[in-house]
């Protein structure tokens, strides 16, 4: 049998929020999920808002940065490509005898 201090310990777990009419699942990892359970414990609407509002500004703020981030290594690979104005071809020059 194996060990139970060598047991693997779940990578993410799921967390429900409990709101008023329904509940939000989260998949988060071991400290994640304690973290949200001690903060949503003792939460009446007030706070379960204003949290609410705080994690949806975090979240677009990761999602801006991401974006940032994406547009950043974009622009490094354009970097890395060579490029040539589209134009007219040059004239061939002939060679004289």
């Amino acid at each position: 049998m194996a060990d139970s201090s060598n047991a693997k310990k779940p990578r993410v777990v799921r967390t429900n929020i409990s709101l008023l009419n329904s509940t939000v699942p989260v998949y988060a990892g071991t400290r994640v999920a304690r973290a949200l359970h001690e903060v949503t414990l003792d939460m009446d609407i007030y706070r379960g808002v204003r949290l609410a509002e705080l994690l949806e500004a975090v979240y677009d703020q990761g999602k801006k940065d991401g974006a940032r981030l994406t547009f950043e290594k974009i622009e490094e690979v354009k970097a890395l490509v060579p490029h040539k104005n589209p134009g007219r071809p040059r004239k061939a020059t002939q060679k004289r005898k």
